[in-house]
């Protein structure tokens, strides 16, 4: 290098002031650039340096979304963490506490691509003080309107270490986590929500980790699902996660992520057991493999069919679900099946197939969450001197009663009824339902004389499935009425599932079929025939979806034919009705002036002033109608 190079380099480019390099002939310019450059390039002190980020933000809900993020001054909202950490590899660390709109939480809460979320893993979210996601919001991506989300996580995000439920009224679809974007990571999480249309929704995106997460009672007794592949999944894996007390377990609607033995590599351990409909079932129309080996189930080798308590479901019959090998839970759900015969059975008997028991009654207080009651045509009533039935028949929390449901009950009848414990005296039912039960396949009928108040089913606690019965009585006051709890104060029940059920001549003169005198928010009710009654629904608080509402009821059901009113809405609340069968398209009169002259009124809007909303469009003629 020639010694006017060298001292150039070696004064690192501190020019001399009032030197001009562009006043050098033409000649010397290039070399004095090449020198410049060779300056610049021994002194890389010299060159500007751009702040990095720090890697790890922190955020606790007693912070301040105008500190900086550290760990000694956090952020207050994940949301605001969120729209800090969004290069990819950077870690948002939050501290337990209740992160939900009141903390200043906005929903959906997006996770940057590449960005790792995590609360308090060791407790999957739970612990003394739990680190909570608590809301829902916003649309989710390609879905149908109403459908929003607690979180929406980013293509190679990782969410680990929190509870995370979706509990926003206003939606009429609402999922924990909804992946939409590919390789997302899940671990140890515990999602849960008793209204969820499903914990965890995999949209149109693939190759997820989804390990030790607890995924459990997410849809309730009902039809949600804890774990729904529902447009994708494909190449995930998804290994030792516990998903249970869900409406169905697992839910597959196109091909979907590997449940262990498959091409993604998941080595099993899920245990899937104790779903009130089915652990896992798959409603793909067309073939599809999935690979569910090395799990836990409630039955080895795993149940299959449509009852529910069946380990495995395929709606369409054309899956090849591969469940081999199989393991026992440790505490299985569904593991017993009971056998009620009143023609054969004796009551000291075990109860199993050959030798049932002879009571229903009996039945029950033998029964546990999980476990089926199988019960043979005939008639279950007080009639035996020898062993009859105590009424109210009282379904434990969680058991599934079930008869004859391809006839709706047909043969095999519960007729009696006696008083309802912690209601006042007279307060008497046929069928008392626990939480979360299943009554399926009956004609029921209280025919109690002694009691002034005569109902048929008695829904005092939550998250009840009434399907495919016959609920009716010449002499009730109402045929299913839905109720508060009767403590004080009263907790109203919930989110029942009401379908395919026929209710039907209940007091014609006077009585009520389905009636929301003191609960039913969240409740779906769809496919029912609801004729012959004095007033065919009424509501007296704000109560079920019988159509097109937020519990995403399909309608079809038949409200016709009823001697005073098909449908009376007693207080000024919103009246989800659409979809359904009337005596008139469209139905009348929508009115505050009800003649209750047994004209053939299909609404009444009773509410002071009638300033119900009560939506009964989209309405179908029923056949045969009423004048």
């Amino acid at each position: 290098m020639p010694l006017a190079a060298e001292q150039e380099v070696g004064r690192c480019g501190n020019a001399q002031k009032g030197e001009d390099p562009m006043s050098t002939s033409a000649y010397l310019r290039i070399p004095v650039v090449v020198l410049a450059a060779l300056a610049l390039a021994a002194c890389p002190f010299k060159k500007e340096k751009k702040h990095d980020d720090p890697a790890i933000y922190y955020v606790s809900a007693s912070g301040l979304d105008t500190n900086p993020g550290t760990q000694a001054s956090p952020f207050k909202t994940i949301t605001h963490a969120m729209r800090v950490a969004t290069r990819s590899g950077m870690t948002v660390e939050v501290a337990p506490g209740l992160y939900n709109v009141a903390n200043g939480e906005i929903f959906p809460i997006t996770v940057p691509a590449g960005v790792l979320l995590k609360g308090d893993e060791a407790n999957k979210g739970g612990g003394s003080t739990p680190t909570s996601i608590v809301g829902g919001g916003g649309q989710a991506p390609g879905a149908t309107a109403g459908v929003g989300v607690a979180l929406l996580p980013g293509t190679g995000s990782t969410i680990a270490g929190f509870t995370i439920t979706n509990d926003n009224p206003a939606l009429s679809g609402r999922y924990g986590i909804f992946l939409s974007n590919s390789s997302v990571t899940l671990r140890n999480n515990t999602v849960i929500g008793a209204t969820h249309k499903a914990g965890v929704y995999i949209d149109a995106s693939i190759n997820h980790v989804i390990t030790g997460n607890d995924i459990v009672n997410n849809g309730g007794s009902s039809a949600g699902s804890g774990l729904a592949f529902g447009k994708g999944g494909a190449g995930s894996k998804v290994e030792n996660n516990v998903i249970t007390g869900n409406g169905f377990g697992v839910e597959y609607d196109i091909a979907g992520g590997d449940l262990g033995g498959g091409s993604a590599g998941s080595a099993g351990g899920n245990e899937i057991s104790c779903n009130t409909q089915n652990n896992l079932v798959s409603f793909a129309p067309s073939a599809i493999t999935i690979t569910a080996a090395s799990n836990k189930w409630d039955h080895v080798p795993p149940t299959r069919g449509s009852s529910s308590g069946n380990d495995i479901f395929d709606s369409s019959g054309v899956a090849t679900i591969d469940a081999t090998p199989a393991v026992l839970t440790s505490n299985p759900c569904g593991g017993v099946t009971l056998y009620v015969d009143v023609s054969t059975g004796v009551d000291t008997n075990p109860g199993t197939q050959a030798s049932p028991f002879k009571t229903i009654t009996k039945a029950m207080t033998v029964a546990t969450s999980g476990a089926t009651v199988q019960v043979a045509p005939g008639i279950y009533d007080t009639s035996s001197l020898t062993t009859p039935e105590v009424f109210p028949i009282t379904v434990p929390a969680g058991v599934l009663l079930i008869g004859n449901e391809g006839s709706k009950g047909s043969g095999t009848s519960i007729v009696g009824g006696g008083q309802v414990p912690t209601f006042p005296a007279g307060t008497s039912a046929a069928v008392h339902p626990g939480t979360g039960s299943t009554i399926a396949g009956f004609t029921i009928t209280n025919d109690n004389p002694a009691l002034s108040g005569r109902y048929g089913v008695f829904l005092s606690n939550s998250t009840v499935t009434l399907r495919n019965n016959t609920v009716t009585g010449a002499t009730h006051v109402i045929g299913v009425y839905v109720a508060d709890d009767g403590a004080t104060p009263p907790t109203p029940s919930t989110n029942h599932v009401i379908t395919g059920n026929r209710i039907v001549d209940n007091a014609p003169a006077s009585g009520e079929g389905l009636a929301f005198v003191s609960g039913g928010a969240g409740s779906k009710v769809e496919n029912n025939v609801i004729t012959g009654n004095g007033f065919g629904v009424d509501y007296e608080v704000a109560g079920a979806d019988l159509g097109g509402g937020s519990a995403l009821s399909a309608g079809g059901n038949t409200i016709s034919c009823n001697g005073f009113v098909d449908l009376f809405v007693g207080v000024p609340i919103t009246v989800s009705a659409k979809n359904n069968l009337w005596d008139h398209v469209p139905p009348t009169p929508l009115t505050h002036a009800c003649t209750f002259g047994g004209t053939g009124e299909d609404v009444c809007d009773g509410s002071a002033g009638g300033a119900a909303t009560i939506d009964a469009s989209n309405a179908t003629l029923a056949s045969p109608v009423c004048p």
